[in-house]
């Protein structure tokens, strides 16, 4: 039950990321959230306080996800901050209109089924008890869609 009431909170999240939360199909986003990704790869080619807005950005963005999604200790499962940093990065590159917090979701998408379900270090279960045939154990192991 818990299984199925966390992935329809991924979904709501996800949902109203992408479809809006008003009569108009749009949603408030603050901060580099609402800057698109052209905005943010220049932050990257820059450095400093420019990046760093972004970084600060993401890392409050995944912190909120990890105390709001249910049975997640740590999004980030087995991948590295930095590797999430090159798969936005990547991301962007592909998509530089498209908003960063919807790329930040998407990479949370992406990320979900090999979440840390607690700190004991557990990937999260295959759903429904299907056997996927080999999980990806990081971002570098996902090809973006």
């Amino acid at each position: 039950m818990m299984k199925k009431t966390g992935l329809w909170l991924l979904l709501l999240l996800v949902s109203t990321l992408t479809h809006g939360r008003d009569f108009e199909g749009s949603y408030a986003a603050y901060g580099a959230g609402a800057k698109p990704c052209s905005i943010y790869l220049r932050s990257i080619e820059r450095g400093g306080p420019e990046e760093d807005f972004f970084i600060d950005w993401t890392i409050g963005y995944l912190s909120a996800f990890n105390v709001i999604m249910p049975e997640t200790y740590d999004i980030l499962g087995e991948s590295e901050f930095t590797t999430s940093q090159l798969w936005l990065e990547e991301h962007c590159q592909k998509f530089p209109r498209e908003l960063f917090i919807n790329a930040v979701a998407r990479m949370t998408e992406v990320l979900y089924p090999t979440r840390y379900q607690s700190g004991l270090k557990e990937s999260a279960p295959p759903v429904d008890n299907q056997q996927p045939a080999k999980p990806p154990r990081s971002l570098k192991d996902i090809k973006i869609q």
